[in-house]
């Protein structure tokens, strides 16, 4: 036997397997002592692997194209002095195309006369291992009752995925395992499940909300009190200045006096001419209140992309 074909459950332990068997070998090449009492252990040329996600935005790779892309440097250096180990074979796309491609690296594996160890969870691929020259099939034992590996491994049988089980044991509600079970398998399969809890639904959890911030009657009315535009009295200096900034919740405002701009508690304000008696309708209050510069710089922000930044010059509150 040249190819092993290991299948099971999620979390039973396949990729630590091939793992541990790669580097067991690698380490006794180097002349380490091995984690075994006994073994057989041959030499390789070369120790190839595809296992993990590949995934990299930067090359526009996805988790099966970065897969497929490092399956096909394995297969071109295998030769039956290598020693190659691959993880999920033909996962991370359709099933039933991911299928076939699995089969294919399985073919191409067996003809390089490479020494290899994979791990799938394809029903086909378990039947092709079955079928094809010098591939064997094996599974990891499973603990159904803790839902954890024995990491022991069984060579010459196919083993089960175990998928819905799992869900059921680590709390998947039985209405959506129906649901999954009979898009899988058929009603038949669903009707005839043993589940191993009551009915329950999904428990939902407290989380944080965004809401709308709720504005009292009485900050309404402030906030309605001044418009941008308002020649207002500013007490008790009587200096006459125009409102940048309405009202906020706190009850202050921002008024532009000559040479500078304050901010200034409503009390100690009063309208002098309302805006619409001032300025022509859509009047563009920026003219007064910013600066040439910045002007500039958000005319260009609405144009185009830019680095520009506007500074907004800040004060000390009044209160």
């Amino acid at each position: 036997m040249r190819g092993i074909v290991i299948t099971g459950p999620n979390t039973g332990g396949k990729t630590v397997a091939i793992k541990t068997v790669m580097l067991n070998c690698m380490m006794a090449q180097y002349g380490l002592h091995v984690t075994c009492e006994s073994a057989d252990i041959g030499m390789s040329s070369s120790y190839l692997c595809d296992i993990g996600d590949g995934q990299n935005l930067s090359e526009n790779l996805s988790t099966f194209s970065a897969h497929i892309a490092n399956v096909l440097d394995v297969l071109g250096e295998a030769n039956p002095g290598s020693f190659v180990i691959m993880d999920e074979l033909g996962s991370g796309t359709d099933p039933t195309e991911g299928m076939g491609i699995a089969v294919a690296i399985l073919e191409e594996l067996r003809k390089s006369g490479a020494i290899f160890l994979v791990t799938t969870h394809y029903p086909q691929v378990k039947e092709y291992a079955l079928k094809a020259d010098n591939i064997i099939n094996a599974r990891m034992v499973f603990d159904r009752e803790t839902i954890r590996p024995t990491y022991q491994l069984e060579i010459g049988e196919a083993g089960e995925s175990c998928a819905f089980y799992i869900a059921d044991r680590l709390g998947m509600p039985n209405e959506m395992l129906r649901v999954a079970i009979r898009a899988a398998y058929g009603d038949a399969a669903a009707d005839s499940y043993v589940f191993q809890k009551p009915d329950g639904g999904i428990k939902k959890r407290d989380t944080a909300k965004i809401s709308k911030a709720k504005v009292s009657k009485k900050n309404a009315a402030l906030q309605s009190l001044y418009k941008i535009g308002d020649s207002v009295m500013v007490y008790p200096e009587k200096k006459i200045g125009i409102v940048c900034v309405p009202v906020n919740e706190k009850g202050v405002l921002r008024v532009q006096l000559p040479g500078k701009k304050i901010w200034i508690n409503h009390k100690r304000v009063k309208l002098h001419v309302a805006a619409t008696e001032l300025y022509p309708e859509d009047y563009d209050f920026s003219i007064i209140f910013e600066t040439v510069a910045n002007r500039k710089k958000r005319h260009e922000m609405e144009r185009k992309y830019t680095d520009a930044v506007i500074v907004v010059e800040g004060e000390k509150k009044e209160n």
